[in-house]
């Protein structure tokens, strides 16, 4: 490499000299040896490097390879790459199957729809052929072949309507007399591919053995019981096809055509053969396709009238079953929509088990009871397995029930549940409305109270008695305070009304007084009428205290003429004002009435004047 530096080796320190014979013959050396010495160099740093071997090796490793296929190195080649390219497709389909499977489907797809197509065409003919002859005289005729023989019914059936079957195709190698390819029809028993060619190859020897035949002649057909060996003969293989019946002449021209399209496409794979078989996988379409069968073709016949008869009783049974399955299938769903409206039951399932209904859901303890609706609907109550499972519901009937149960409204007050607010109607006591009050909120699906339309029966009450008590007159005579017999009789039937008037008031959370008024008339002068009146008043209130009325709660005072009740225009007006009345004062308690939405009650207006 002329082009390429002159290295030259350092000279030691210890070896240099300035001048003289060494110091020439040390240049002369370095000048002679050191090319040599940088190619060892670069050669030592080239071994060592892995990185520079590495690139080496991938530069001419495909050529490598294939000088070795060349040279009769291809099984040797593939034991060697066998654990590598097992073990990439292992991480491969461990890390991510699809890709193999994307890779594997234009290949697999086809394979597996013929496979499918040819096995549900072998059945459905088949079983076609068993049901055409299940209900007839020649149907009978086998059934009884059948028990007589051992064999299965569709057995029979196939044996005496079927024209012919290629049930197995065998590929075989023609020098080594192995299998290369096997294809088995559906339902039929496989048989071992290298006993059955090696037991062909066995035969073919023998033939030519005991007979001389002449070179490249071989035995075209072999009788083995009900099924005959077709065989054809090609150049580096043998096809030879197990046949049940009897097939047309053309099939053979078929089995020619099938082995000159394998020899075109693995001639070269079959001529290097040496007992692998992969790489006749491809030719499993070609021997799939000779997998050929035909029935017998069905001559028209007349139908037998006890044919006609039993289809047609067949198909009323069936027809009348059907219909009452519809029909059973149609109440009981129309008995499931009429549970879904009821209030208060929830269903979430409902099936058909072994010919027993069963519906589970949620059932409010207020609900209509579903074995009642069950009967309302005229089915069965064995045909249907319950399962409730409890739970408070918010439906506004059933809200209303609930209420009604715990409320306890009394005989004249309804309650009403519309959008989650409860409206009661009619009169009560102010006991129950305050205790309606109290509660109402407290219940599930309760969420406001409507008192609008329902009246305090107390209240109103009050508001009666008060107008009896403020419109009764105690009468006197004149310049006197003692009560007559008809006043006190009077008086003495006031006294319960007075007493249940200030009760009332006590129960309406009231403050209800009783003013006892005196009155006098115009005549005689003020210093007089003034103690007469107020005698008056005191008169008639200890009366009522003798009657069991509460001290607190009355007041008595005399007003003289000041009051008076009527103009004193004669005697009968005088009369009037000679007298005691009452006025009810109402005040609220510190407590005050009970909170809610209660309508202004009469006692919240001021009392009427005396008359």
């Amino acid at each position: 490499m002329p082009d390429d530096p002159i290295y030259r080796l350092p000279l030691d320190p210890q070896e240099e000299v300035s001048s003289g014979e060494g110091g020439s013959f040390e240049q002369l050396r370095h000048l002679i040896l050191a090319p040599e010495q940088q190619d060892l160099a670069r050669l030592r740093e080239r071994v060592e490097d892995p990185g520079l071997r590495t690139g080496d090796i991938s530069a001419v490793l495909p050529e490598a390879i294939e000088l070795r296929r060349e040279v009769g190195g291809e099984e040797a080649l593939g034991k060697a790459l066998l654990p590598t390219v097992e073990s990439a497709l292992r991480e491969s389909v461990r890390k991510n199957p699809t890709t193999l499977a994307d890779a594997l489907f234009p290949v697999m797809g086809p394979a597996i729809r013929r496979s499918i197509l040819q096995t549900l065409r072998s059945f459905f003919d088949s079983f076609n052929e068993a049901m055409d002859h299940s209900f007839s005289l020649r149907g009978l005729q086998w059934r009884v072949e059948s028990l007589r023989t051992g064999r299965p019914f569709s057995e029979i059936v196939l044996l005496h309507s079927l024209v012919f079957r290629v049930e197995q195709v065998f590929l075989i190698h023609k020098k080594t007399g192995l299998p290369l390819a096997h294809a088995v029809a559906p339902a039929v028993a496989m048989q071992d591919a290298s006993l059955v060619s090696g037991m062909l190859s066995a035969i073919q020897d023998f033939v030519h053995d005991s007979f001389h035949s002449a070179q490249g002649q071989i035995l075209e057909k072999i009788n083995v019981g009900e099924m005959e060996v077709w065989v054809e003969d090609g150049p580096y293989a043998i096809l030879a096809c197990v046949i049940r019946g009897i097939p047309p002449p053309d099939y053979r021209q078929r089995m020619a055509e099938a082995l000159e399209h394998i020899h075109r496409n693995f001639a070269e794979a079959m001529e290097r053969f040496e007992g692998e078989t992969g790489p006749f996988a491809g030719a499993n379409d070609e021997l799939s396709q000779c997998l050929e069968f035909r029935y017998k073709e069905k001559a028209g016949e007349k139908p037998k009238p006890y044919l006609v008869a039993v289809v047609i009783a067949v198909g009323l049974a069936l027809a009348g079953w059907m219909g009452y399955r519809g029909w059973q299938n149609y109440k009981w769903a129309e008995f499931i929509e009429t549970l879904r409206a009821q209030p208060g039951l929830v269903v979430t399932d409902f099936e058909r088990i072994r010919g027993h209904y069963v519906i589970r859901g949620l059932r409010d303890p207020l609900a209509a009871d579903p074995t009642e609706l069950l009967k309302a609907a005229g089915l069965p109550l064995d045909a249907a397995e319950q399962r409730w499972g409890g739970y408070y519901a918010l439906d506004d009937a059933i809200v209303q029930k609930r209420a009604t149960a715990l409320l306890r409204p009394p005989a004249g007050v309804k309650l009403t549940v519309a959008d989650g607010v409860l409206r009661p109607e009619g009169e009560a006591s102010a006991t129950w409305a305050a205790a309606l009050r109290s509660k109402a909120l407290l219940l599930p699906g309760i969420r406001a109270l409507d008192t609008s339309q329902l009246t305090d029966t107390d209240a109103a009450e009050f508001v009666r008695l008060q107008k009896v008590v403020e419109g009764a007159i105690i009468k006197f005579a004149v310049g006197s305070s003692v009560l007559n017999v008809t006043e006190a009789v009077k008086l003495e039937q006031l006294a319960p009304q007075i007493k249940l008037l200030l009760e009332k008031g006590r129960l309406l959370g009231e403050n209800a007084t009783l003013d006892v008024v005196g009155h006098s008339d115009s005549s005689g002068v003020e210093t007089t009428n003034g103690p007469l009146s107020r005698s008056r008043a005191e008169r008639v209130a200890a009366q009522l205290l003798r009657d069991d009325v509460v001290k607190s709660e009355l007041q008595s005072r005399g007003v003289a003429a000041s009051e008076p009740l009527r103009k004193e225009e004669n005697e009968e007006g005088r009369q009037y004002n000679r007298s005691v009345t009452f006025r009810v004062r109402v005040a609220q308690s510190a407590a005050g009435a009970p909170s809610g939405t209660r309508p202004a009650s009469p006692l919240d207006t001021p009392a009427a004047g005396n008359r």
